[in-house]
């Protein structure tokens, strides 16, 4: 008996935890717990249920498609202020419809040349090209203005005379520029290519015996140098000079443009005490000069391209012109005018939000100093006051107009 109650106090107390034997895993445990490993640590192992896995995949996807609305409204509204931060404050559905004829029309018979100015570095851009094309039907226009030649003497297309290839002008292969043009005579635009004429920094440096010297120096006279702007002229007076721009104006004519606008046909503006033109004879004939390129010019292109001659209001206004020569430029051989309205006469109404009864009365001025017939457009900045602006022109008989805007945006 003794013996059994021995064996009782020493028998050595079972392992709760055997080796190979079950273990009995529950979801938790309690501190008071039988099953608690308190000296052992127990790695639990949950096989997730169907409806648990079906949770967690719901829960994954909601999250990606979380995130990625978060990103597309993210990228949207970025786009969308970049693009309003730039835009014009203009209705997007502004109505520039007229009652003349659509496009395809001869635009100098029917004097009616409805045209957006297109900056020339969307010409590489295929979808910015389409893009621009809507833009155009939607506001019922007719043509696209470029900058064929540009005011420091570029040139969108490469030339084959030998001044332009020597300074190196252009800026896109014929091909590129092709193309584009094909893109427009097919959705019936007409281009209109916009020539600055003498003021051409690049040709200047390139031969200066064509430029515009300081007197009895052969040294490059340079428009506003004290402001430190403005480049070089070309000397209207130098034969060599009006060569290279009519060999230029024949080139573009073979590309198919419907007409020409003729920036800076014409003597460099502001203080010309300093300046020196070779060739020149007294300032009398300086309206001679142009004169006798626009008349040249008239020659070089087709009788079916117009030719329009650039002009700022202000520089044909009032009984005494700012530019001397500028009233004999209004009957040159040129088939109309481009009023630029943005620089206005003295005493003339600036608000566009005022009437445009003197804007008018100011036109009536100059189609009365042109020829019988002449065309007359008007170059207007895109702004909010657009729409009302050509609408005024319209009703009173002014059909043509160039929409302008430096970066494109209408």
């Amino acid at each position: 008996m003794i013996l059994m109650n021995l064996k009782k106090k020493f028998k050595r107390k079972k392992d709760p935890y055997p080796i190979n034997s079950p273990v009995r895993v529950k979801k938790s445990y309690y501190t008071f717990s039988k099953e608690y490993p308190a000296a052992k640590v127990i790695k639990i192992k949950h096989t997730k249920s169907k409806k648990e896995r079906a949770h967690t995949f719901l829960r994954a996807v909601l999250g990606v498609f979380c995130f990625l609305l978060i990103v597309c409204v993210s990228f949207f509204a970025v786009n969308l202020g970049l693009k309003f931060s730039n835009k014009p404050m203009l209705p997007d559905n502004a109505d520039f419809s007229t009652d003349g004829e659509k496009s395809g029309e001869n635009l100098f018979s029917s004097d009616s040349m409805r045209a957006l100015y297109m900056p020339y570095e969307l010409l590489s851009n295929r979808k910015e090209l389409s893009s621009f094309i809507r833009e155009i039907e939607r506001k019922d226009c007719n043509s696209v203005v470029i900058d064929f030649k540009t005011e420091n003497g570029r040139l969108v297309y490469s030339s084959q005379t030998g001044l332009a290839r020597q300074g190196k002008c252009a800026v896109f292969n014929n091909e590129t520029v092709k193309e584009a043009l094909r893109i427009f005579d097919a959705n019936d635009v007409n281009i209109v290519a916009r020539f600055f004429c003498f003021e051409d920094e690049i040709a200047s440096i390139t031969e200066p015996s064509y430029a515009v010297k300081y007197k009895d120096t052969q040294v490059l006279w340079h428009e506003n140098i004290a402001e430190g702007t403005g480049g070089t002229w070309l000397n209207p007076y130098s034969s060599g000079a009006v060569n290279y721009l009519l060999d230029l104006l024949k080139e573009i004519s073979s590309m198919g443009v419907s007409g020409f606008i003729l920036e800076s046909a014409s003597f460099p503006k502001g203080d010309l005490s300093t300046a020196g033109f070779p060739g020149e004879k007294g300032e009398s004939t300086r309206a001679k000069a142009l004169l006798s390129f626009i008349e040249k010019a008239r020659k070089t292109v087709p009788e079916s391209c117009f030719l329009l001659l650039s002009m700022d209001a202000d520089s044909i206004s009032g009984e005494k012109s700012v530019i001397s020569y500028a009233d004999s430029l209004l009957r040159s051989e040129a088939d109309g005018l481009c009023l630029n309205t943005e620089i206005r006469p003295e005493g003339y109404v600036v608000d566009r939000r005022s009437s445009y009864a003197s804007m008018l009365s100011l036109f009536s001025q100059f189609r009365q100093k042109q020829k019988e017939n002449a065309v007359f457009a008007a170059r207007i900045s895109m702004d909010e006051y657009s729409r009302k602006y050509i609408r005024t022109l319209q009703r009173s008989g002014y059909e043509s107009f160039v929409l302008f805007d430096e970066r494109g945006n209408y």
